[in-house]
């Protein structure tokens, strides 16, 4: 048969038309349920509600600080200073980003949780759930001796007040037991003991939950929660923040930690300072001692010599020759520290701080010395939470031995050049002492005496002022950062009233959304014609919506849509048709019973017939015929099965329809034991073949094919085979079925009728009404 290039464009047509409203057919599909959607939108605003009635507030708890990062550089010191009056207050540079790591280091917040006993938590029941007690406590849990192996599965302290001087502990068994506060407990969380507050009645009855938590997993939890962070990227304010359910345990848990990292800071420069007034000291220890041993030459020389004053010539060289020698003593003092700095660095095991660089001139040992004292003091604090095996260290101790490298290397330059210089002066040394020589011996000796004296003076006085203004300086350190706003509560931050709502309205449209989807993707039948398309290849030649009412016959119905779909099908049929043929056979089946084929049948030959053309149906469903009930024919006229028992004659078993002159009907006749074999018979090809003489169209309502073969012996006699599929009712697992017959060509130019759309439940189908055909 051909196939006409005009059908082929209207089913092209309607394919597209499908696809364009194939999202409203979704959104009818959920229509279909808006009972369902109703129900859990209603369900989860009433979780809701609940929710929000027994929900703890969690507020946001924020404070700011401002770190100052200037730092007085060495660098930008006057050349010509003495090299002395660089000795100055302890000073190191301080980064908004090592700020930040210190604030948020274990150690601090460590200690913010025992400094506020954080460890412990107290929580009263309140209705169904307990709650944090944080202001207002009725007693305090003091833990005397610690279980030493702690369970994970350690119990909460259940505790109830029963008067001011006593309470029930719940045991292990769940029953109550008296104790007296200040008493000694011991149970799985070690021994210990309540002191009641003065507020402790006003907790009379009511349900305390005492837990002791772990401080070393509750300062992780910490760190974690509260979040430091530089609040503009050209500013080096620092903001912390805390969310917390109780405002004032928030606040002060910030402020607290404010309080431990000033303290810490404060403790770190003191240190620092300590370290210079240490070294200060030790030199003025020293000079001390010799600066009194040349006062007691002086007093000696003077008495055995009888010396009272000395000559202007003598004053004048001396003069010259304590220049000299200041300059002498200075490269000596700077030979000392260098030495000391080599020594620290050549020594396997150095520990404390770097040596101080008092009068070192070169600005680039100045600052590699101060970049060490900063890692080792970086290193220090990491030992102090973390392994020296951790992989960490790797890092920080490389760059400790390249930092120790370039300060050796500059302290052998410094060496060589000061030697030099040293070199210098005591030649011009000698040349003075040599133009006193006819001074004598007497009073050379005691200008020698003298210079010592004046030179260890001048030491001393100079290193007695430098330490009243470091100690000074320890007892009034100035902080390193300016707290900007105190910890302060923010809104409400959860929960927030409206979005619990639009979440649970939302969740109440996406729950009936999803179960609706995986439903019908795991729905057992065919919903949308799409599935046949793309798994049969098989196209669609009509839809037929479904039938509300209780009469089979809906053809004379002008007012039916499904009278116009029949209509639609009948001209889809007309460009199927052979011109060449003068009769043709449409055999009509499904895969299983309550498909709607003797549905289709009738109504479809009353269609075909309603335009003049001569039709007969065949009822060949032999085993459960319908058509004789569908147009109320009688049980005992003659058959088919009589005609092929040869019982009757052909003109005896074709009977009128009673609905319209050009349509014919033959019922099945006598119910027989062998309708398949009987099929085969000669006679069947006989009455086709006169049938064929006498009408247009010959409809077979033939059984289902998954069922009984009857329809494959009938589908030699068709031209045309229309499968039925009834959407909601036909099985997914049939179309493998389906597929087989259409690619093994078993049926003669087969479509499909897409039978009982209902497009209100399942979203697919046509979006106008019968108003139209009124």
């Amino acid at each position: 048969m051909s196939t006409n290039p005009t059908q082929l464009s209207t089913f092209a047509i309607e394919k597209e038309k499908n696809n364009t409203i194939n999202f409203k057919n979704v959104i009818n599909n959920y229509k279909h349920h808006w009972y369902l959607f109703l129900f859990t939108i209603i369900i989860t605003l009433i979780i809701a509600f609940i929710y929000l009635q027994y929900a703890e507030p969690t507020y946001a708890i924020r404070a700011t600080l401002l770190i100052n990062e200037d730092k007085k550089s060495i660098d930008n010191q006057e050349p010509q200073q003495s090299v002395l009056n660089k000795i100055d207050l302890p000073n190191s540079a301080e980064t908004t980003e090592n700020e930040i790591a210190k604030l948020k280091s274990i150690n601090l917040i460590s200690q913010v949780i025992t400094d506020l006993q954080l460890s412990t938590s107290y929580k009263m029941k309140q209705g169904l759930f307990y709650h944090d007690l944080y202001i207002t406590l009725p007693f305090k849990l003091t833990l005397l001796t610690p279980n030493p192996k702690p369970d994970d599965k350690t119990h909460p302290l259940k505790i109830q007040v029963k008067d001011a001087n006593s309470y029930l502990l719940e045991n292990a068994s769940g029953k109550p037991e008296v104790h007296k506060f200040k008493t000694k407990v011991t149970s799985d969380i070690g021994t210990w003991k309540l002191e009641p507050t003065p507020a402790v009645l006003k907790f009379k009855d009511s349900s305390i939950k005492v837990t002791v938590l772990d401080p070393e997993k509750l300062a992780s939890d910490y760190q974690k929660s509260i979040e430091v962070g530089v609040a503009d990227k050209l500013s080096s304010a620092v903001d912390l923040t805390l969310s917390d359910h109780i405002k004032q345990r928030g606040k002060d848990i910030l402020n607290h930690l404010i309080y431990v990292y000033n303290n810490a800071e404060v403790q770190e420069k003191n240190k620092e300072t300590q370290s210079t007034i240490n070294f200060i000291d030790q030199r003025l220890a020293s000079l001390t001692g010799e600066l009194t041993g040349v006062e007691k030459n002086i007093e000696t020389f003077k008495s055995s010599n009888q010396l009272t004053d000395i000559d202007n010539t003598s004053k004048y060289n001396l003069n010259n020759l304590q220049a000299n020698d200041a300059k002498l003593n200075e490269i000596n003092v700077q030979l000392s520290i260098v030495n000391g700095i080599e020594k620290y660095i050549n020594s396997p095991e150095n520990k404390g701080r770097a040596p101080a660089a008092i009068g070192i001139a070169d600005p680039t040992l100045v600052t590699s010395i101060e970049k060490l004292s900063q890692l080792e003091l970086q290193r220090e604090q990491m030992l102090a939470t973390t392994p020296e095996t951790n992989p960490d260290f790797d890092q920080i101790n490389r760059q400790i031995q390249t930092t120790k490298a370039s300060i050796k290397e500059n302290v052998q330059n410094i060496k060589s050049s000061l030697n030099n210089a040293l070199d210098k002066l005591q030649s011009v040394n000698t040349k003075v002492e040599s133009t006193i020589t006819n001074i004598p011996g007497q009073e050379r000796e005691y200008l020698s005496i003298k210079r010592q004296q004046s030179i260890k003076e001048n030491l001393y006085i100079y290193l007695l002022q430098k330490r009243e203004e470091v100690s000074l300086n320890y007892a009034t350190t100035v902080k390193n950062y300016r707290v900007i706003d105190n910890a302060f509560s923010g809104p409400l931050k959860w929960p927030l009233r409206s979005v619990v709502y639009a979440v649970a309205f939302i969740l109440g449209l996406l729950f009936p959304m999803i179960y609706i989807y995986f439903k019908d993707k795991v729905n057992a039948v065919i919903i949308n014609p799409e599935e046949i398309e793309d798994e049969l290849k098989i196209p669609i030649l009509s839809d037929i919506s479904i039938n509300r009412t209780k009469d089979q016959i809906v053809i004379n119905d002008k007012s039916k849509l499904i009278s116009e779909q029949f209509k639609t099908l009948r001209s889809k049929l007309h460009y199927l048709q052979d011109p060449n043929e003068k009769s043709r056979v449409i055999l009509l089946t499904s895969s299983v019973a309550g498909e709607g084929k003797s549905f289709v049948s009738s109504n479809l030959a009353i269609t075909l017939a309603s335009v003049g053309k001569k039709t007969v149906i065949l009822e060949l469903d032999l085993r459960k015929a319908r058509l004789k009930e569908i147009f109320n024919l009688s049980n005992t006229h003659p058959g088919i099965t009589d005609f092929l028992t040869k019982k009757t004659s052909i003109d005896e078993i074709i009977q009128p329809s009673g609905i319209m002159p050009t349509l014919d009907i033959i019922s099945s006749g006598s119910i027989v034991p062998n309708p398949s074999e009987l099929l085969e018979s000669d006679e069947l090809s006989i009455l086709m073949d006169h049938l064929k003489e006498e009408y247009d169209n010959i409809i077979i309502d033939s059984p289902p094919v998954h069922l009984v073969t009857d329809s494959l012996i009938l589908a030699r006699y068709a031209h045309i085979t229309l499968y039925v599929v009834r959407q909601g009712f036909t099985k997914k697992s049939e179309m493998k079925f389906i597929k087989g017959l259409y690619t093994d060509h078993k049926m003669p130019e087969m479509h499909i009728i897409f039978n009982g759309v209902n497009n209100k439940r399942y979203g697919y189908g046509y979006e106008y009404d019968n108003v139209y055909y009124v």
